[in-house]
């Protein structure tokens, strides 16, 4: 076996593993180390000590993720073993690929209707299935708001109007937001979280890191997916993608304004999620200033008339 450590590792220690099985057959296997001791150093400053993410994107891969119905990657072997400190996933290697190095738009359709078949394949599956998941219900709103109303102080004034605007209209929408229907989602399914499949798999993409799953509105996904430096034009692209797919995989009919007004108020709730979270860790990205331009652009276009 032979180990090669990822500097692009981000919040936990990750290894390439070249390793010949009895017979000479080689294996590309992809370690993540799970243990949250083991983080590394710019992780520990925003991630708590927290065993649950993981365990969740284990739980994932055993219970939910399928590599022949969705392209994700195989679990080969892991260990999950708290009383030795062993918190290790050996999975499939998928590659280097990551679709956030690439701005063509039709890639990024491509994993838009990955999406909208994903959550219509999991928008019904049994309590006993799903129950480790955390739910997106209206405490988990009123929560978001909270710490996003704890960052106001610290803001500039024309900063702290714009966020203050945005929690007037976010508590009108919670009860909205709460009653929507709830898919098994991803949580933050932007760019670095989806790899492109090498050659020509039947599955192009692969979508990775699931310590953020969750049962919630699909639009969610969309919405982190869509989200950034992208056109108005460019992010309808990819949103009629996913409703078109669901509703050919599904066969229901969606109504594309209750469709688009639900979006709308999934975003505004990302937005301030997001200022919530980087609010307090403003000197380690510019994600601070990004999610502030969601949040003024979907006010202007959704919520001109409060």
């Amino acid at each position: 076996m032979r180990r090669e450590f990822l500097a692009s590792s981000s919040s936990f220690r990750t290894e390439r593993l070249h390793v010949r099985l009895d017979g000479g057959r080689p294996l590309r296997v992809f370690f993540k180390d799970l243990d949250p001791e083991h983080q590394l150093e710019k992780a520990r400053t925003v991630r708590e000590f927290d065993l649950a993410p993981g365990h969740r994107e284990l739980q994932m891969y055993q219970t939910i993720l399928s590599p022949e119905r969705f392209g994700t990657l195989h679990l080969y072997a892991f260990r999950w073993e708290p009383a030795q400190g062993l918190y290790w996933l050996f999975l499939e290697d998928g590659g280097r690929s990551l679709l956030r190095s690439f701005a063509d738009v039709n890639r990024w359709v491509v994993a838009a209707r990955w999406a909208a078949r994903f959550h219509a394949a999991t928008g019904d599956l049994p309590e006993a299935q799903t129950s480790f998941l955390p739910r997106y219900d209206h405490a988990y709103y009123r929560t978001c708001a909270e710490r996003a109303r704890q960052i106001l102080p610290n803001l500039d004034t024309r900063d702290r109007q714009l966020v203050e605007r945005g929690l007037e209209c976010y508590a009108r929408r919670i009860d909205w937001l709460g009653a929507l229907p709830r898919h098994v989602i991803h949580g933050q399914l932007f760019g670095q979280n989806i790899m492109l499949r090498r050659g020509k798999a039947t599955h192009a993409v692969a979508v990775i890191d699931w310590e953020t799953a969750a049962l919630g509105p699909g639009a969610f996904d969309l919405a982190s997916l869509s989200s950034g430096k992208w056109t108005k034009e460019e992010k309808w692209v990819m949103r009629t993608a996913y409703f078109e797919e669901y509703q050919t995989t599904t066969g229901a009919r969606l109504d594309w304004e209750t469709f688009s007004r639900d979006l709308a108020a999934v975003v505004l709730h990302q937005s301030l999620k997001w200022l919530g979270w980087w609010g307090h860790h403003r000197s380690l990205s510019h994600k601070f200033a990004s999610f502030l331009k969601e949040l003024r652009a979907v006010l202007e276009e959704h919520f001109a008339a409060g």
